[in-house]
């Protein structure tokens, strides 16, 4: 336990622990930008939904609707805006706030790493695509998507959030989120053992840390149109206390 630790900034850092840290962000930002490239469809404006249903159905089965609360509700308390908070303690620099790192990786763990869960980023879009991509309403809900104008743009809008689905999984493909989660966070998977001793001891699991949380707020902004397509049908809406 670190008690009464000297607070400073990245600036105040010595060598090699500044470069380290610099090298991490920019291994982020690599993966970063490799993800965006993913993204060729842009949309200018403002866009609006239209939802139809004339089927003899709820507008959701009671399944999407409890998975469209639940990732809602997910989405709305997804941890963004990370700093580094880096603390010296007798000589030696840590990061200060390593249990906010922690929840936030934690916080995203459903929607990027348990494919079971209904959360799951590639089930959430799933569900988004298919409602987007009925063309009858006699048949389940019906959602258009419009441009400022009202002109149906929903082949676009498909396109998009495929390619944002797309840079989700490019972003999960180029970290090590199974190591963090079933090797440190959620399990201890013997797979993983030697090498989180090794990193844990030697320190270089902060820059593990780091890198990851530093990809997180890219991860939550491809999910954006996904979440405000499912916010309309979202019901209950948290009640107060």
């Amino acid at each position: 336990m670190i008690t009464n630790p000297v607070k400073l900034n990245i600036l105040e850092l010595r060598e090699p622990e500044r470069s380290k840290i610099s090298q991490v962000l920019e291994q982020a930002d690599k993966i970063s930008k490799y993800a965006a490239s993913s993204v060729t469809t842009n949309l200018e404006g403002k866009v609006s939904f239209k939802y139809e249903i004339s089927a003899p159905t709820d507008v959701l089965s009671q399944f999407e609707r409890a998975q469209s609360v639940c990732f809602v509700a997910k989405y709305d308390n997804l941890p963004t805006s990370f700093t580094i908070d880096l603390a010296e303690h007798l000589g030696r620099y840590y990061l200060a706030n390593m249990g906010y790192m922690r929840h936030a990786l934690n916080e995203y763990r459903p929607i990027i790493q348990n494919k079971g869960d209904s959360v799951y980023f590639s089930r959430i879009h799933n569900l988004c695509y298919s409602k987007l991509s009925t063309k009858d309403p006699s048949l389940g809900l019906k959602i258009t998507a419009l441009d400022e104008k009202d002109v149906d743009i929903t082949d676009k809008f498909l396109a998009i959030i495929g390619q944002h689905n797309k840079a989700i999984k490019t972003i999960i493909a180029a970290c090590e989120f199974d190591y963090i989660y079933n090797g440190i966070l959620q399990h201890s998977d013997h797979s993983y053992t030697k090498r989180f001793w090794e990193e844990y001891s030697s320190g270089r699991i902060n820059y593990v840390f780091l890198k990851h949380v530093s990809i997180l707020e890219d991860i939550k902004r491809y999910l954006y149109w996904h979440y405000m397509i499912l916010n309309v049908l979202s019901f209950p809406k948290l009640g107060p206390l």
